[in-house]
């Protein structure tokens, strides 16, 4: 008995420390993932080093030399007018020949700068031990402050292996443009291929040499600059482990901490206050501009619009500034709790089960702090594409004066919301993290097999035993007990996972070993996992020695729950495989049930899963597809028709408008040529002249709401050049003045006179 409890002991202890392992392998992986980086981009380096050499071989780079060389370059610009004249360069040549001498110096002189920045840096120091132990203190604080650098020091070196490998492709292009020009040359003073502009293209190559040379350069400096910050990374590393064998949390340091935080919760809670305050003030504000503005329209700008609007983004940096504020207050008294926290990890005064609560809840609220900084970067997105929308009204032509002085403060107090709230939640949310980051990790490290074996025991164990023990019922040659009972249902469950896989394995090789049809395949697999979970059902009950004589009795309750409560359940199981062997539809095809529309994602054995236009997953039982009516549009081909309707004025030439209607159908990528599509004329309407057009797509791979989208921003863009308008309904009345019909001279007696007249 003891040993099966120490068994059990031992597994929960391998469950709860997965995390710790995992963890720890990160780690590592982190490590080696730095020292492949290095060496995949050393070796990127030595692999160019000949192609180098080889490009740089006819070009002079000492100092003198480039010294020598810019003043030349001056001299060449100084006196290029006439050189290029008496050459017969065109306009155009000249231009490219200015440009090419103008980047050759600027060339240059970057060379030169970087060549003496780089001759100028010096490696990092490195830190003794004993000077370890004077540049820091051995506090709990001061290790985060500790570990928040070694983390913004790796975050950098993402950024740097981007713009290294960004650089190595530059050298590698630049290097392909030198061997392409040295070939060109080459071929022209064998005579070969002649040269356009001679003296131009070796200037050009000179550049393209340079730009080689240029960007080594730059390549050896950020990769001098990753090799520091790596040294850094485990110089900070070093101390840090230094810093831990000593380290220290007394009392002092945790009422200090504390002290500092309550200062900062009272000047948050009076900053909450003048906040709301000025959010009082703004709103009054603004229900002042809009009842200047009355009954006109926001959009158009006028002093009552650009007032209005200025005076609600006003509102809105309050707003923002008291939910900061408010979240700001909260977050803060949490930090409190979690130095609290972390004094009891740090001097094991928290119990097992507190334990096990500070690293549960603190692994969610980094979830939750996660996906609030998710949210803070998406409203700052909108803020300032805000931003960058009332600043372009603000500079739109015709806008000034007080109009544009009121939308650029619109603009300010957006920007502000930005730079005052949006960036101090992305400085308070990330320290949040690194605390509840600090909880978890130090609950974990806290968390022992000693504990594991105290909250074990914390149950008697022989009242745990004669609760296993405890004998349910009995028959003729058997006992069932709660242990026996419990490996029972512990097997059942494996078999139901057994049997998942093998009928999966069956399935898998059904599709790609015979190419068996996906629906058919499904069918197989559902059949072959209820026949291997009976099966190792009735192996498991063997196992624990329980007779089948022994469920004898549920035998009676089964057949009611089947005859009452379980009828629909064997009702969608039969509709299911009659659903999947008859084959009205299968997996992938677009159907429409019951106003149900979408694609087919899964015909399971008692429902189906359809995937709709909008995304979600509608799961109907199948019961449904035997009882009412499937539309299957896709069972015979994938093609489905599509009506687009126009209308036009009556001043319209409708041959014109049908042959550009049709010339757009049939030019647009997605609509199907066979069957051909067609325009017709279908209607003199109210207001308009009706066409509709017809058209076909394939469904897999066009959506009609889109390519309909698409043909009317081209018929738009058509008419609009061809002078084909769009009408609004309109109504043309007629009045007749009976007094001016009364005063009229009288008609006359001629017919024809009287026909001309009408």
């Amino acid at each position: 008995m003891q040993k099966k409890f120490s068994f059990l002991t031992l597994i929960l202890f391998l469950l709860i420390f997965i995390p710790s392992i995992e963890a720890a392998e990160t780690k590592e992986l982190t490590t080696d993932y730095v020292t492949r980086l290095q060496n995949e981009i050393s070796g990127d380096i030595s692999r160019l080093q000949q192609p180098i050499n080889s490009a740089l071989a006819e070009i002079k780079l000492s100092s003198s030399d480039i010294r020598t060389r810019i003043t030349e370059l001056a001299d060449l610009t100084e006196k290029s007018s006439d050189d290029m004249a008496a050459w017969g360069y065109t306009d155009e040549q000249r231009e490219f020949h200015t440009q090419v001498l103008s980047q050759l110096s600027v060339a240059y002189t970057a060379y030169e700068a970087l060549s003496q920045t780089l001759q100028s840096s010096k490696a990092p120091a490195e830190i003794n031990a004993s000077e370890l132990e004077n540049t820091t203190s051995p506090d709990i604080n001061a290790s985060d402050e500790l570990r928040k650098e070694i983390t913004k020091v790796s975050r950098g070196l993402d950024v740097q292996v981007f713009y290294l490998q960004s650089r190595l492709s530059k050298l590698k292009a630049d290097l392909n443009e030198a061997t392409e020009l040295q070939k060109k040359l080459k071929a022209a003073q064998e005579g070969g291929d002649a040269l356009e502009l001679p003296r131009t293209h070796v200037l050009r190559l000179e550049l393209s040499r340079l730009n080689v040379a240029l960007t080594r350069l730059q390549v050896r400096a950020q990769w001098k600059t990753f090799d520091q910050n790596v040294a850094n990374i485990q110089r900070l590393r070093r101390r840090l482990a230094d810093m831990q064998k000593n380290l220290i949390f007394p009392q002092e340091v945790l009422d200090g901490i504390l002290e500092k935080l309550q200062t900062r919760i009272n000047e948050l809670t009076d900053e909450l206050t003048s906040a709301r305050k000025a959010l009082d003030s703004a709103n009054a504000a603004l229900v002042r501009a809009r009842a200047a503005l009355g009954s006109a329209d926001v959009s158009i700008l006028t002093n009552a619009s650009a007032a209005y609007t200025a005076r609600s983004a006003r509102v809105n940096y309050w707003e923002y500034m008291i939910s900061l504020v408010d979240d700001e207050i909260g977050i803060n008294r949490e930090f409190q709790q979690a130095w609290r926290d972390r004094y009891k990890l740090f001097h094991d005064e928290a119990t097992g089960e507190e334990i096990w609560k500070l690293r549960d809840s603190a692994q969610n609220r980094i979830n939750e702090l996660q996906s609030q900084l998710d949210g803070v970067r998406t409203l700052e997105n909108s803020v300032l594409r805000q931003v960058e929308a009332t600043q372009s009204q603000a500079t739109a032509e015709g806008v000034s004066g007080v109009i544009q002085q009121n939308i650029l403060q619109a603009a300010e107090n957006y920007r502000k919301i930005i730079s005052d709230i949006f960036n101090r939640y992305e400085a308070l949310i990330p320290d949040a993290v690194f605390l509840q980051q600090r909880i978890y990790n130090e609950a974990n490290d806290n968390i022992s097999a000693l504990r594991l074996a105290e909250k074990v025991s914390s149950f008697s164990k022989d009242t745990v035993m004669g609760f296993l023990n405890t004998e349910l019922w009995q028959g003729e040659g058997y006992s069932v007990t709660v242990s026996k009972l419990i490996i029972a249902i512990a097997v059942f469950l494996s078999s139901f996972f057994l049997s998942s896989w093998g009928s999966n394995w069956i399935k898998r090789r059904m599709i790609y070993r015979f190419k068996a049809n996906i629906t058919a395949a499904n069918g197989v697999q559902r059949i072959v996992f209820y026949i291997l979970w009976v099966a190792f059902a009735l192996i498991a009950l063997n196992i624990v020695q329980i007779p089948l004589t022994a469920f004898a009795f549920m035998g009676g309750a089964f057949a009611v729950g089947i005859g009452f409560g379980m009828q629909n359940i064997f009702n969608n199981l039969i509709s299911g495989f009659i659903v999947i062997f008859s084959r009205p539809f299968k997996v992938n095809d677009i159907v429409d049930v019951m106003g149900v529309q979408g694609t087919v994602e899964d015909i399971g054995s008692r429902s189906t899963t359809i995937k709709t236009w909008d995304g979600f997953d509608v799961i109907l039982p199948n019961r449904y597809f035997l009882e009412n009516s499937v539309t299957n549009w896709t069972k015979s081909d994938l093609k489905k028709r599509e009506i687009l309707k126009v209308g036009v004025s009556y001043d319209a030439d409708s041959r014109k408008v049908e042959k550009i209607l049709l010339d757009v159908v049939k030019g647009h990528s997605q609509v199907l040529k066979n069957p051909a599509p067609f325009v017709i004329f279908k209607n003199f309407g109210d207001n308009s002249l009706d066409f509709e057009i017809y058209y076909w797509i394939e469904l897999r791979t066009s959506s009609g709401m889109k390519v309909s989208s698409d043909m009317r921003h081209h018929i738009m863009a058509i008419f609009e050049r061809e002078g084909i308008s769009i009408p609004y309904p309109q109504r043309d009345i007629h009045i007749i003045n009976d007094e001016a019909k009364k005063i009229a001279p009288d008609e006359p007696e001629n017919p024809e006179e009287k026909s001309e007249n009408a």
